[in-house]
């Protein structure tokens, strides 16, 4: 999982909200509807979709696909999150938590930010636990003046 664009609610009419807004998205659920998980309904109803397939650990590549998909459908995501019904909106960015580090950093720029507040969504970082292989892959990586994410990693 990279970054997803989450849509729900407890009330949200999700047939509603995909018969006005014509907007390809991944995964359907409705309220009720078993999970995957024996013995479990899914509480909400929503959607989802893909905004980047970039790798768990290449946040400035998720990041940057993110700024793009905003600019191209931050209009209609933005009547989205305002569709009665809809609880949560937000982008959701899976990244690397490396093994070994006390502190990890992600770096949103104010353009990503202001895109995303304009789209009038939230942003979500979840952290999933790596290697300690992926960590010194991703130190080998360069960084840019800024010295965005993989500069911003502090060794134990």
């Amino acid at each position: 999982m990279s970054c997803v664009l989450n849509i729900s609610g407890e009330s949200l009419d999700i047939d509603a909200l995909l018969s006005e807004h014509a907007f390809d998205f991944d995964h359907v659920w409705k309220k009720g509807e078993p999970r995957i998980l024996k013995g479990k309904f899914c509480p909400t109803s929503g959607a989802n979709v893909l905004v980047s397939d970039a790798e768990i650990d290449d946040f400035d590549q998720q990041v940057a696909d993110a700024t793009e998909f905003l600019e191209k459908y931050g209009a209609v995501i933005a009547k989205i999150a305002s569709f009665p019904g809809v609880e949560f909106a937000g982008l959701d960015f899976g990244v690397a938590l490396n093994e070994g580090y006390v502190a990890q950093c992600s770096y949103l720029p104010p353009e990503f930010i202001r895109i995303a507040a304009t789209s009038g969504i939230s942003v979500e970082i979840s952290h999933y636990a790596c290697s300690a292989e992926n960590a010194e892959e991703q130190l080998a990586a360069p960084t840019d003046a800024i010295g965005q994410e993989q500069a911003s990693i502090i060794r134990k």
